[in-house]
């Protein structure tokens, strides 16, 4: 029985390596290095950009430094610090729309429209759902229950790239797992 026990655990653990998405960074571009543009984003909490715009724009400024072939250049949010330039009057709700089991999808038409006029070759649209979790850690059954997606659109060709991963808001998790979406989403981009 320690047997078999043993060869399944080896087999599952074999499994679950070879679905780890390998990359280096920065990201070998030849030099080329991508514009993007960070778009409103769709949350489940309502005072969400006072509690956490600076932590999500920390994070995502921090996985452009280590990709080393993309710049945040424009923002749809403040950004303290470095040449990001504020779009306003961003109608957020004809970027999104409601679509299968009640997930939130942009509408691609209407990001294309919006960056229409800049020079912007990927626009950055986060779905996310935050503050979840209730109690105390120890006694909490949804530990991670908040969730970060990254839609990542080419504003030229229209293609998107979806990356996801479970999060934790409220314990501080959320940087890494922010940072982390954004890298696995520029690496699949720039390999398909």
């Amino acid at each position: 029985m320690r047997k078999i026990l043993l060869i399944l655990v080896i087999c599952l653990a074999c499994a679950s390596c070879a679905k780890v998405e390998n990359y280096s960074t920065p990201f070998d571009t030849g030099g080329k290095v991508y514009k993007l543009a960070l778009l409103p984003w769709q949350t489940t909490t309502m005072d969400f950009d006072l509690k956490y715009r600076w932590r999500m724009i920390q994070s995502l400024r921090s996985a452009c430094k280590q990709a080393g072939a993309f710049e945040l250049k424009w923002s749809a949010y403040p950004v303290n610090g470095g040449a990001v330039e504020f779009l306003e009057n961003i109608n957020k709700s004809s970027l999104w729309e409601r679509r299968k089991y009640g997930n939130q999808y942009p509408i691609v038409p209407e990001v294309q429209a919006v960056l229409s006029g800049l020079d912007a070759d990927l626009a950055l649209l986060y779905d996310v759902s935050a503050d979840n979790a209730l109690g105390i850690r120890d006694e909490m059954s949804d530990y991670r229950a908040d969730y970060v997606r990254l839609f990542l659109v080419d504003v030229k060709t229209g293609k998107v790239v979806v990356e996801f991963d479970r999060t934790d808001f409220t314990n501080g998790g959320a940087d890494y797992t922010i940072k982390q979406v954004a890298l696995r989403a520029f690496n699949k981009w720039l390999t398909q």
